[in-house]
């Protein structure tokens, strides 16, 4: 299975706005803290700010900004601005209708793949971005 990493990127884009407390920051040094290119940190931002999580303000002298608190911004929050589908686990499109195998999966396989993605919303849900900041050093 791929992983997917654009959560852990907004997640850490947030995480950095949120330990400069206020301070000038871009996404030329959010780039830095990610180890991209800002234009893969531009695209983040804009997917945030669409979606009420920080304020962009363009230009050459321009910045970001969070729009709330560390506190009131949760795991899906982040997940549901950078991650539009939601759902983590998904059936195959294509697959054989005489196939009994293919046939059972597609029965089977919904109700367990509907319970992981509720396991994970909970955990999302439930974590605070401020929890993630107070443990940078």
């Amino acid at each position: 299975m791929a992983a997917n990493s654009v959560l852990a990127g907004a997640v850490q884009i947030l995480c950095v706005l949120a330990w400069r407390d206020g301070k000038e920051t871009n996404s030329a040094m959010l780039a830095k803290s990610l180890n991209t290119n800002p234009v893969v940190v531009r695209r983040t931002l804009k997917a945030l700010e669409r979606h009420g999580l920080v304020k962009l303000r363009p230009g050459r002298h321009g910045g970001v900004a969070l729009l709330r608190a560390a506190a009131d911004i949760t795991l899906e929050d982040v997940y549901k601005a950078v991650e539009p589908g939601g759902a983590l686990f998904a059936l195959r499109e294509r697959g054989n209708p005489r196939c009994p195998v293919n046939v059972t999966m597609n029965r089977v396989l919904p109700p367990l793949f509907g319970a992981a993605d509720a396991a994970v919303d909970q955990v999302l849900r439930r974590t605070k971005l401020a929890a993630l900041v107070e443990k940078i050093p």
